[in-house]
């Protein structure tokens, strides 16, 4: 019995003027490789004017790719090249770790001959998952500097935009002036010696939601109660590899509180 496999071939908008990168040139190398080698080609499925950048399991082709490796109808998948899954060698890497280890799956690259079934393929695989996982650091590190660049010139850097703040659309923070009223509210009635419950029922008493458009809770008014930003300061905490960064300086943005 011959073993079943399914083609799969995707091109950016970008890439479909250019030779050789064409659906019909990727699914005519896919369908003689699988003749000349007697796989039974089940189905070739594509993605026309897809990104390499998107995550092959939020494509509509690829979708139907999955579809099949669960119910187990395939055992070996091809495309021409191995960028055809995608353009980050960390998530191609990733999707054919997943296909393998999830549904026994293997991959063929026809042009760079190599098959993630096969001894030698798996060597290759292994050099190329830890070239991933180096393109998966640098990454981090990139973004992580980015990040450190920006709180350390006192701009919002990451995460949720706080309550009482709006984004003013390059990175930095406006006063939403609803909620930042709530904010001082919240100081307000601290500083009179409420305490974080007394505060929390008074808000939820009054039909303020919390952030969360939920009730408030006295873990909910403790969160603001300690968040530097409303004092004007900017306060992040990196943790890379065990290492941890704290930046807290003056911010760009105008406080709530005095």
């Amino acid at each position: 019995m011959r073993a079943r496999a399914v083609g799969y071939i995707r091109v950016s908008t970008e890439e479909q003027a250019q030779s050789g990168f064409g659906l019909d040139a990727q699914e005519d190398a896919i369908r003689k490789y699988a003749d000349a080698v007697g796989l039974e080609l089940i189905a070739v499925h594509a993605d026309p004017g897809v990104s390499g950048t998107t995550r092959p399991a939020d494509r509509p082709g690829f979708a139907k790719v999955l579809e099949l490796a669960a119910d187990e109808r395939f055992s070996v998948l091809l495309v021409k090249r191995f960028d055809r899954l995608a353009r980050s060698l960390a998530l191609a890497v990733g999707t054919s770790g997943e296909l393998d280890a999830q549904h026994g799956v293997s991959i063929r690259s026809i042009s760079e001959g190599m098959d993630t079934g096969s001894a030698a393929g798996r060597l290759i695989f292994g050099v190329l998952s830890a070239l991933a996982e180096q393109e998966r650091d640098t990454i981090t590190e990139r973004t992580k500097g980015g990040r450190m660049q920006k709180a350390g010139q006192g701009g919002y850097s990451c995460g949720r935009i706080p309550y009482g703040y709006l984004s003013d659309g390059k990175g930095g923070l406006l006063i939403d002036e609803e909620p930042a009223a709530v904010v001082r509210r919240i100081f307000a009635e601290n500083g009179a010696g409420r305490t974080v419950r007394a505060i929390a029922d008074g808000l939820n008493a009054d039909g303020i939601p919390s952030p969360r458009g939920r009730r408030w809770s006295g873990g909910g008014v403790s969160y603001v109660l300690n968040n530097q930003t409303y004092f004007g300061r900017t306060e992040v905490v990196f943790i890379t590899g065990g290492v941890v960064t704290h930046v807290n300086r003056p911010g760009s943005h105008a406080r709530i509180v005095r």
